[in-house]
């Protein structure tokens, strides 16, 4: 599939058809490349959710209410980002849109890591999230330099040079409140 029919699928899809953000519509027409490079494959796919398992919250509810409010937490959360790419590990990277559906351009990037846990990042565009995953590897300056080369512009040689987002209910500060909320009804019931 070509980029002209691409970006507004992903718009549609991924981001509740908002504008897709300019690096992004670059890393689309590169995307094979930025899986390889990165391990990030970016997912035009409407129903792309492999983050959650029904079945899984099925059978813990009956066998472990602390897994079933830990996954029922995870999901609520999951449903407050807008997910864009993944990689083999099943982390995700997406746009945190937050309780107040912010729009995708206002949004800090969040990563869902294999354990389940949130973490922002600190990049304020997509690609400076996938940049920043890469720090303190070899492939740091080559990753940039990429990145650089197909228009993106990286002005940064250090996360640490980057101002962390400043959230009032970040996703894992979320995610810890519905736990303890969907535990105690599940363990009172």
């Amino acid at each position: 599939m070509d980029t002209t029919e691409l970006v507004p699928q992903f718009s549609i899809n991924r981001l509740d058809g908002e504008p897709v953000p300019e690096d992004l519509r670059i890393l689309l027409d590169h995307r094979d490349e930025l899986a390889e490079r990165s391990g990030m494959r970016l997912v035009a796919d409407e129903d792309w959710s492999p983050w959650f398992d029904a079945g899984a919250l099925e059978r813990s509810i009956r066998s472990d209410p602390e897994e079933a409010a830990r996954i029922r937490a995870t999901a609520e959360v999951t449903r407050l980002i807008a997910f864009v790419a993944g990689d083999d590990q099943r982390q995700f990277l997406g746009y945190w849109r937050g309780p107040t559906r912010r729009r995708i351009a206002l949004s800090p990037l969040v990563l869902l890591d294999e354990a389940g846990d949130f973490h922002l990042c600190v990049g304020s565009s997509f690609a400076e999230a996938i940049l920043e995953r890469a720090y303190g590897t070899e492939n740091f300056d080559t990753l940039r330099g990429w990145l650089r080369s197909v228009g993106i512009d990286i002005s940064w040689d250090t996360p640490n040079q980057l101002t962390f987002p400043h959230e009032r209910m970040p996703p894992k500060e979320m995610q810890r409140r519905l736990f303890d909320q969907y535990r105690s009804s599940l363990l009172s019931s």
